[in-house]
Parts: C-alpha cells; sequence; structure tokens
C-alpha cells in the first residue's frame, strides 16, 4: 500500500469520527497523522514492517495499530463499523463548500438530511435558518453553494483525468494491438478543470476491429468502479473509467494528423482554422485537407499548419484567442519551458506545516538540477499552519544561512508567506519584514467579501513597500469553492506599478492567478513567478502543471523568475529593498 491511499483511509476515518461526534482530540490525532503519511519522504508500509512507525512525530501507539491494521486489510475495523452507522450520503453534503463535519451532523441529526438534494429542500422551506449555529445568512450561504457543487459535478481536475488517460493509455498499449494511441482534447491543451477525455489510437494491420473493440471496451468491463459502455461502432467507442467519460477514436494511419488537430480543439479555435482554410481552397476535417477533388494527408500537425501558411500552434494555445493571427504574422511567443526552470518559490518546511527539513528540501532540489530554493513558511496568524513567530523565523535565518555556506553555490533565498489581514496589513511588522529576502502576501481569512473590499484588501497589499510576491490572488479552490471577486485590471495595474510579482499558484487545487489573468498580466509586462505551494515531496511535481498553465498564458522565459540566475534574482531583491528602506 502506497503512502497516498494509506493516508485517504487514515482521512476518511477522521471525517467518519467527526461526524459520530468523537472527541476533537482523537479525531484531530488522525488528521495529523493523515497529513504526516501524506507527506512523508518516507514509505510507511517500510517502516510498519520494520516496528518503526513510533519513530514518527504524532504517531502513538493506537493509531500505530491502525495503520498496521490499514496496511494489512486496506481497511480497519473501527472504520468497517462507523461506515455502518453513518449515512454515506454525507460525504456529498461535506464537498459543499463552507460546510464542515459538525455543521453536516447537526443537519443530519437535528433534519434527518443524509443528500444535497435534501439540504435544498429544507433550505427552501426555510427550517436550516431556525436550527441553532445556521441564520438565515448560512442558509443562504448553502443554497449558493448547492448551486456551485451541482454547476461543478462531474468535472475533474486536470491532473485527475490526465492520470486516468494516462492509466487507460499504459494498459491499451500493453495489449500489443496499437500503433499509437495519444491524448487530444481539452486535456492536451491542459485546461484546468475536463469534464471527458478524447483519446485517438491507431491499431497495429495485424489487429482486426473486433480485438479492438473488445481491448477498449475491456477498459471499462474491468475496472472497480461503476461504468457503462455508452457507445461502440467502428470509428468511436465511448465509456467510463473511474467516472470520467471517455471517446475512444478509431483513426486510420495516414489522417492521424488532421484527427490529432481536429480532436485536440478547441471549438473556437477549429472554427477559426477552417475558415482560414476555406479562403485558401480547401476543407479541413478530422480526415484530411481537400483542395477540389485532391486530398492532402499531412505527417504531421506541423505540415498540416505549414499548409495553411501558419507557424505550429503548440496545443495549449489553441483557444481561438488571437493563436492564428499570431501564426499568421509568425510573431508567436517562444513559450516557456521546464529545462529553463532554475529553481522555486513557495516552500514550506518542518518550520510550519510542510514535512521536510530545510536540509532535506536542498538534497531534492540540488537532485532535480535545481540552482536555488524560496523558503516561505506560513507567518505568525496562520495558527492553523504553526506559523512562525518571530522569535522561530529568526531561527529558521540562522539555520538558513548556515545551509548556505555548506551547499554554495545553491542559494536559499529565505522568505515567508505573510497573511494579508482583513485591512490588507501583512502581519509582521516592518522591521521583520526587512530583514527577509522576499515576502508573499496571500488571503488566508475572512474569504467572503466584496468585490470592492476584496479589490481595496489586494491593493492595499500590493502597495505595501516590503510585499514582493502577491500569492494566490482569487482565494479560489477547484470544484470545491469559488473565489472572491475583484478588479483584476485594477490589480494588474498596481502590480505593474509597484514592481510586485504575481504568483501562479500550481497547486492543481488552486492554479491561481488563472492562465487567463496571467496572460493579461504578461501583456502588461508584469513578473510572474511560478510557486509549487509544496508541503511535501509531491509538490515538487506541481510546477509541471504550473508550466501548462503559464504556457497556456503565452509567457515566455523571461518574464518567469523562476528562469533568473541566482545572480539576477539576488539582484532584484537587493534594489526592491534599498528602494522600499530609502
Amino acid at each position: 500500500m502506497d503512502n497516498g491511499e494509506l493516508a485517504k483511509i487514515l482521512s476518511t476515518l477522521a471525517l467518519y469520527l467527526e461526524l459520530a461526534g468523537e472527541n476533537s482530540f482523537k479525531v484531530r490525532a488522525f488528521q495529523n497523522a493523515a497529513h504526516l503519511v501524506e507527506h512523508s519522504p518516507f514509505d510507511l508500509t517500510t517502516l510498519a514492517q520494520q516496528n518503526r512507525l513510533r519513530e514518527l512525530k504524532g504517531i502513538g501507539a493506537s493509531i500505530e495499530a491502525i495503520i498496521k491494521e490499514i496496511i494489512a486489510t486496506h481497511t480497519c475495523l473501527e472504520l468497517e463499523k462507523l461506515k455502518e452507522e453513518i449515512p454515506s450520503g454525507l460525504f456529498e453534503l461535506l464537498s459543499l463548500p463552507g460546510l464542515g463535519p459538525k455543521k453536516v451532523r447537526a443537519l443530519w441529526q437535528e433534519l434527518g438530511i443524509t443528500s444535497v438534494e435534501d439540504l435544498q429542500h429544507v433550505c427552501q422551506q426555510n427550517l436550516v435558518a431556525q436550527l441553532a449555529g445556521f441564520g438565515s445568512k448560512t442558509q443562504q450561504k448553502i443554497l449558493e453553494a448547492i448551486d456551485f457543487y451541482k454547476q461543478n459535478a462531474n468535472l475533474f481536475l486536470y491532473p485527475v483525468a490526465q492520470g486516468l488517460a494516462l492509466d487507460m493509455q499504459s494498459k491499451l498499449l500493453a495489449t500489443g494491438l496499437f500503433q499509437k494511441i495519444e491524448i487530444a482534447g481539452s486535456l492536451r491543451r491542459g485546461k484546468e478543470i475536463v469534464k471527458d477525455a478524447d483519446i485517438l489510437v491507431i491499431p497495429k494491420a495485424s489487429a482486426n476491429p473486433a480485438q479492438i473493440a473488445e481491448a477498449i471496451s475491456a477498459l471499462a468491463i474491468k475496472n472497480e468502479s461503476p461504468t457503462e459502455i455508452s457507445g461502440k461502432g467502428p470509428t468511436k467507442i465511448s465509456l467510463s473509467y473511474q467516472g470520467l467519460p471517455t471517446d475512444f477514436r478509431i483513426i486510420p494511419p495516414r489522417s492521424f494528423a488532421c484527427a490529432y488537430q481536429y480532436f485536440t480543439g478547441s471549438k473556437e479555435h477549429n472554427t477559426q482554422l477552417r475558415s482560414l482554410a476555406k479562403k485558401m481552397g480547401f476543407k479541413a476535417n478530422e480526415y484530411a485537407l481537400i483542395k477540389s477533388t485532391e486530398e492532402f494527408f499531412p505527417q504531421t500537425e506541423e505540415e498540416l499548419y505549414q499548409l495553411l501558411g501558419l507557424a505550429f500552434i503548440p496545443p495549449e494555445l489553441r483557444e481561438g484567442d488571437g493563436e492564428i493571427e499570431a501564426a499568421l504574422q509568425n510573431s508567436l511567443p517562444k513559450l516557456i519551458s521546464a529545462p529553463e526552470v532554475k529553481g522555486l518559490f513557495h516552500v514550506h518546511t518542518t518550520y510550519s506545516d510542510g514535512v521536510m527539513s530545510l536540509e532535506e528540501l536542498v538534497e531534492a532540489s540540488l537532485e532535480r538540477g535545481y540552482q536555488f530554493l524560496g523558503i516561505s513558511d506560513h507567518s505568525v496568524s496562520a495558527h492553523y499552519a504553526s506559523g512562525l513567530s518571530v522569535e522561530r523565523l529568526k531561527e529558521q535565518a540562522v539555520a538558513i544561512k548556515d545551509l548556505n555556506s555548506k551547499y554554495a553555490p545553491f542559494k536559499i533565498f529565505h522568505g515567508v508567506e505573510a497573511d494579508i489581514l482583513s485591512d490588507g496589513s501583512l502581519d509582521y511588522p516592518e522591521e521583520v519584514l526587512a530583514e527577509l529576502d522576499f515576502v508573499i502576501g496571500s488571503i488566508h481569512s475572512k474569504l467572503t467579501m466584496s468585490k470592492e473590499e476584496a479589490t481595496q484588501r489586494l491593493l492595499k497589499a500590493v502597495k505595501n513597500k516590503w510585499l514582493t510576491i502577491l500569492g494566490h490572488p482569487s482565494g479560489r479552490l477547484l470544484l470545491t469553492r469559488p473565489g472572491y471577486e475583484y478588479d483584476p485590471q485594477a490589480l494588474l495595474e498596481a502590480i505593474k506599478a509597484n514592481q510586485t510579482i504575481l504568483e501562479h499558484n500550481c497547486h492543481p487545487a488552486r492554479f491561481d492567478a488563472d492562465w487567463r489573468l496571467l496572460k493579461r498580466a504578461g501583456q502588461l509586462g508584469c513578473l510572474i513567478v511560478l510557486s509549487p505551494d509544496l508541503h511535501g515531496p509531491e509538490g515538487f511535481t506541481h510546477l509541471e502543471l504550473g508550466l501548462t498553465m503559464a504556457r497556456k498564458a503565452w509567457l515566455k522565459a523571461n518574464s518567469v523568475i523562476n528562469t533568473w540566475t541566482v545572480e539576477e534574482i539576488n539582484a532584484y531583491f537587493t534594489e526592491r529593498k534599498a528602494r522600499a528602506m530609502s
């Protein structure tokens, strides 16, 4: 059993305990254990076999026994007993923004609510407003949360859907029946939320249609989750794979480039492309380019675009937002790429709520070829994340100085993720902020603001002379809660005027600022930082996701400070501090 699966079961147990009304200390112990396991650099199964689980801080005798039971049986008796007592529909309620286990338990116990439909019904009858601890405002927010939930039902975060699509691709390749299998659609374009997958396949000449249909259909038949095959024909098979609707397109080899372009989309991009093709005397479809009675079968997408007088358009840009005009003028940007990244910012350590020590992070960064690391643990207001007191921040500064001497020329930049308070100020005094290399400012509390309030809060923070980077500006959590509204143009203009850096938080639940705002920021000349919001080893993978979003935003390497050298970053931070002190 891997750490992720183990952490998920522990987290589920903690939720069931809270829904059952268990004491908060026990609930918190399992929540902490789940967090520790998920982010641990060690394999917990191996530690359990070696009887070394108790070496981990927060793992006592009772939790050790539960972990061993889960590893052995993939569940535990306590969890199975709770599943019999607690309606499974309560977990659907927990997915609503603003509804935690305590409120869900109250709704269940007081009104017998076990589904979103039940909850919507009693809210419309004004019954929730009468419950202690709720009221009319909470009832209205619940109705708004239900609307948000229904709008986002059956949608997938990009990396989740991508993982499922790659799994299907791998399983089909293992059959030996296919010459080529490629993922297309919104996944190939890197949309942050997707509703389905498009996969193109070229069978080997030796494979007959019945074998191909059987192999693809088996993905649904053999899947453990409830699935269905919704359509089956000679050129298309549609099925659900772990809930992800997927269309498999069976493509003849000579049509692959046209099909790859066509089924990558987007609809807007393809409409504009077909219009351009028509002006040039071509008819474009998923099989060929046709001119009069002659059919053209380009070997690659590059050749296809070239036949239409265009430079190759990377799939991330194909959103019908000026890319065809730029390709006609040969003015598409050279998009940022992974080899250009030299280091990371927005990294949390064991000083706050991270699970890797400073030295472990340096070693992991060196293994990946990075030249620098920007440490930014949570600030004093973030009690939920063990935010750093001034004393702890100074202690960390000493540790970073020692490691910089040990690992030179590798550089650790010392920063903090300061909370932007409700009045727009930061939660450390100026003399503390002045000692740091950089300061990220983020909003983590009081998220229910009007557009005007949110805009003024963000603008005041950006105008703070000690703020270097504005973190995840909208506060959104994809598929979980909408962000607060603010004036994006006013914010970008303030960022540009104050030479603040705009963060793209690469955590897949955030992708904030989103690629649309990043594109506007890049056009305005703002600097961007790609921040993995790293709390453990898995956070290193977030940067790759952020790079996809940066490419969708048309960003070039020089506008993203992760691509700068240590010397360039040091000079930028030094100049900002000097200006702040003058």
